[in-house]
């Protein structure tokens, strides 16, 4: 099957290719690459586009699709480039910017993504977006950890229209989250661990693993210490259980340290695709 769909797109290629630049010409090659995009095959757009006319290239609804073909395919900087093209005069614009906005905001790119809408902000001569602005520039100052902004965001806030309501509380309920969420120490891990073996672990929310690690190097300890009472402290046994338990130890406190970065980078994560989500959903309910 596959291979049928490739040969009728190579068939097609010379036609989208070097048809004439006629208003009749361009709009059924538009067509047809709508008809790729709808039916979500996305690779095959870009084959086509990347032999496309100079005319087609230039084409807003074009440049449209392919910068949504590339997010859903994950591809977020050829996205935004491609979500750039389409000009103030297209019927597609409005939705460009704001996805252009959102791949930036998963690129992690927040400053250019607060431009883009804060640009589009200031040349809109309609007020019809301004609460889904509002929402996105709120969650990008979430994303920066900016609470100050993120307050004067919310306040444009007026939870009237069903599909913004969830997405705005679940942006204040991170916003309180963030706030009130006490951030464990690497260093407190670390003494931890060096005074009681796991106990850096078990601070860091990986009681388990401490456990485990308090118990292995309890293990080596009392090991050590049976040989070294019974053989002395230069018998080959004595060393070996000794040494080997040293490198547990040592490994245990920097083991802690790094439970609690992975601890924080884990909450940090989770928070931040929470935020894109609370982003994203009212964006693809205003532009189905």
């Amino acid at each position: 099957m596959r291979y049928f769909t490739l040969l009728g797109l190579w068939m097609l290629l010379p036609t989208f290719c070097f048809s004439q630049t006629s208003d009749g010409n361009i709009s059924s090659e538009v067509d047809f690459a709508f008809h790729l995009f709808s039916e979500r095959r996305f690779n095959d757009l870009i084959v086509l586009f990347e032999y496309a006319s100079p005319e087609i290239r230039q084409n807003d609804s074009v440049n449209h699709i392919l910068g949504m073909a590339f997010y859903y395919l994950r591809e977020l900087e050829l996205a935004a480039y491609h979500l750039s093209k389409v000009s103030k005069e297209s019927a597609f614009y409005d939705k460009s910017v704001f996805f252009r906005a959102l791949c930036y905001a998963h690129l992690s790119e927040f400053s250019d993504a607060e431009m883009i809408l804060e640009n589009y902000s200031t040349e809109t001569t309609t007020n019809d977006f301004d609460e889904l602005i509002a929402i996105n520039l709120a969650g990008l100052a979430l994303l920066n950890r900016d609470f100050e902004t993120f307050d004067r965001h919310a306040q444009n806030f007026r939870f009237e229209r069903h599909y913004y309501i969830n997405s705005q509380n679940q942006l204040i309920n991170v916003r309180n989250t963030l706030e009130n969420h006490r951030m464990r120490s690497p260093f407190f891990a670390g003494v931890l661990s060096a005074v009681v073996p796991g106990a850096g672990q078990v601070y860091a929310g990986q009681l388990g693993q401490g456990i485990a690690t308090f118990l292995t190097v309890g293990s080596f300890a009392a090991v050590t210490a049976e040989n070294w009472y019974r053989n002395g402290l230069v018998n080959w046994k004595t060393i070996l259980f000794g040494t080997i338990g040293t490198v547990f130890y040592i490994g245990n406190i920097f083991g802690g340290v790094a439970a609690v970065h992975f601890y924080r980078d884990l909450f940090n994560e989770s928070q931040n695709n929470t935020i894109l989500l609370g982003i994203h959903l009212p964006i693809r309910s205003v532009f189905r």
